[in-house]
């Protein structure tokens, strides 16, 4: 463990004067009140008095993560490690920051030291939960999860990290209606998905998909399978593809991909869907980020690249679009959210009506409910504003995992 320089524990650790036990009690109260800039100061200027103070340089590092100063936290972990290798809380809470940071490996190193010297310790056996949770190894973190229940069952913090992964690791099924209904003279459209997702192993899932749909007066069915695959903790894919016989509105090919990369809370998208009819196709390209300005707060921005082949195109005609979409965490387990999209691309299921449309202006919003551990309720409202003709959807989503 290297250790800090000088200069730079100085200029986390400011100089005030200390105030004794009051000062203490005050700075503490600060920090559990949420003003973390002002408890901050306080306890700096504790640490600056008596830098043998570990207990202040603990609430200095915790504050400079709860901040998102994951680096300057490491470092003061770093430095109280320096002289008191075996503390525990410091051990944590350096392991903590650097599997915020995305450092698994040396986040790991950290939290196999602290588990050596307090493997009783619920918070211990939590963070390594955490950590293997984050590392694709589900099987292993909910068995820390487990025994940092049994040992503390009224911690509610562990039980929600418990149930989440539990959820996130579960076999599942998700039914799916879907609504159409013109401001024209045209028949309302029903549709129903039916996705089966089983897992395989830790980082490898298959599923199976069948969709009918009644549009236009006609009804066509699909149906399709695929995969998706973690081949390591910050990588995600999806292949998928769905088949149709004798369809006129559906496609009677689809086949999509989709990737993820996760770095420092950022996580990097990237999808191509190649989409073909009796006589036209269409080929997307959909790179985006989805990122957290705030912890309650996820936002996913994404361009839509349509390059579109029909029998009355012009060569190399295109539509570019772009997608916007914000998702609040309300409570524990209820979802707002809300978005607006410039592209026909970016709808889930596309038919042969939207080929012939272009630029579709759509506003939508909606809510997720998981009214038990393992199920979710969803549903969206869509308005589309298309060239000739006005369109409001809704899709509702039922997922059971099991």
């Amino acid at each position: 463990m290297t250790l800090m320089p000088a200069a730079v524990l100085s200029a986390l650790l400011v100089a005030q004067p200390s105030q004794g036990p009051d000062r203490r009690a005050e700075a503490e109260r600060l920090a559990r009140a949420g003003q973390r800039a002002q408890a901050l100061k306080e306890f700096q200027a504790l640490a600056a008095a008596n830098p043998d103070d570990i207990e202040a340089r603990l609430w200095i590092a915790r504050l400079h993560a709860e901040m998102g100063n994951q680096y300057r936290a490491v470092d003061v972990y770093q430095s109280i490690l320096a002289t008191a290798p075996q503390n525990v809380d410091a051990l944590l809470g350096l392991g903590d920051a650097l599997l915020n940071l995305g450092r698994l490996t040396d986040a790991g190193d950290a939290l196999n030291r602290a588990e050596a010297i307090a493997a009783d310790r619920p918070a211990v056996l939590a963070a390594q939960g955490r950590l293997h949770s984050m590392a694709r190894r589900s099987t292993l973190a909910l068995a820390y999860y487990q025994r940092a229940m049994a040992l503390d069952p009224a911690n509610i913090s562990i039980r929600d990290a418990y149930d989440d992964l539990r959820a996130e690791r579960a076999h599942r099924v998700e039914g799916t209606y879907y609504f159409e209904h013109f401001d024209i003279d045209v028949p309302d459209t029903h549709a129903g998905f039916v996705e089966v997702n089983a897992r395989v192993t830790d980082s490898f899932r298959v599923f199976a998909d069948g969709q009918h749909q009644r549009k236009f007066a006609l009804d066509e069915d699909r149906g399709g399978a695929g995969l998706e695959w973690s081949p390591r903790h910050d990588v995600w894919v999806r292949a998928g593809a769905l088949f149709g016989s004798g369809t006129e509105v559906l496609p009677d090919r689809e086949v999509a991909f989709e990737a993820q990369y996760s770095r420092h809370g950022v996580q990097w998208l990237g999808g191509v869907r190649y989409v073909h009819f009796a006589d036209s196709r269409v080929v997307i390209v959909s790179p985006g980020v989805t990122f957290s300005p705030r912890e309650s707060l996820t936002v996913t921005a994404r361009y839509y690249r349509g390059q579109i082949d029909t029998p009355n195109s012009v060569s190399g005609e295109g539509d570019n679009g772009w997608l916007l979409d914000g998702t609040a965490h309300v409570t524990r387990r209820f979802w707002i959210n809300a978005g607006y999209a410039r592209s026909f691309e970016s709808l889930p299921l596309l038919s042969a009506d939207y080929l012939a449309i272009g630029r579709s202006n759509i506003v939508f919003g909606g809510f997720r409910f998981d009214p038990l551990p393992l199920t979710s309720i969803a549903a969206t409202w869509q308005q589309q504003w298309r060239r000739d003709v006005n369109v409001g959807a809704a899709i509702v989503t039922l997922t059971q995992r099991f």
